[in-house]
């Protein structure tokens, strides 16, 4: 279980919330910046992980940030993107398809993460859409949705 670094118990059960609460908080950390477009986007695939994504000018709006990362699901399963603050958010598969968000829901468990957003997904590599937002950074994990005690 050192995977996580050798301070993380994975042994106490946390929700996946608190699980995103603690990376937002205490790391580790990977900082990506976003495209503009989602073609070239950089992989924001971290287990375990708050990935700081830097947001660039919206192509549509330049007064407003937006950006596009990826995400590779390597199973099957429902996923919680956890986001540090309040901003659009978004799902698309490999052939540009939207994925439906399957439920979005604030996060009370710390105030470093504001928004849940939970989607099924297939194995893939997805497109992250985040923004318009006056936000220039927003920290991002990501975890399996049941995440009740599995070894990871």
């Amino acid at each position: 279980m050192a995977a996580c670094g050798d301070e993380h118990d994975h042994d106490d059960h946390h929700s996946a919330a608190e699980e995103a609460c603690e990376h937002t908080k205490e790391g580790p950390f990977v900082d990506v910046t976003a495209t503009a477009a989602s073609d070239g986007a950089p992989d924001a695939t971290h287990a375990h992980t708050a990935v700081n994504v830097t947001l660039v000018a919206d192509a549509a709006d330049a007064t407003s940030n937006s950006g596009f990362v990826t995400f590779a699901a390597d199973e099957a399963t429902e996923f919680a993107f956890f986001l540090s603050a309040d901003v659009p958010f978004a799902i698309t598969d490999a052939s540009g398809n939207a994925v439906d968000i399957e439920e979005s829901a604030d996060v009370a468990e710390c105030t470093e993460v504001a928004k849940q957003h939970n989607a099924d997904l297939e194995v893939g590599t997805y497109t992250l859409s985040i923004g318009p937002t006056s936000e220039t950074m927003v920290s991002l994990v990501v975890e399996e949705a049941a995440h009740e005690g599995d070894d990871h």
